[in-house]
């Protein structure tokens, strides 16, 4: 990931704490496809590499995290940069970690 684009990434996950998902959503569509898909997919991957590897705590410690990652999949897919296999099994650990933080 280049350093614009960590940064855009930075950017976009300030938007998502402050609660401002309509100007989050503008960005999003202002951005190149690529862009957006490599963002997701570098977010999502760090959630996954915690989920596979059991650090359950990692993430409830940091579910604001989680739950970026998780609107930017669904973005994505609404956006058709993710087929629905491939969102299918996003949606499976989202909503695993979803139960981990209810228990």
């Amino acid at each position: 990931m280049t350093e614009e684009i960590n940064n855009l990434n930075t950017d976009m996950k300030e938007l998502f704490v402050n609660n401002q998902l309509e100007e989050l959503t503008e960005q999003l569509n202002q951005t190149a496809d690529e862009t957006v898909l490599e963002i997701t997919m570098y977010n999502y991957e760090i959630i996954k590499k915690y989920f596979d590897t059991e650090k359950y705590q990692v993430l409830i410690q940091h579910i604001k995290f989680v739950a970026f990652s998780c609107f930017l999949c669904e973005y994505s897919a609404k956006r058709n940069l993710i087929d629905a296999l491939g969102f299918e099994g996003m949606t499976e650990i989202f909503n695993s970690i979803y139960q981990l933080l209810k228990q």
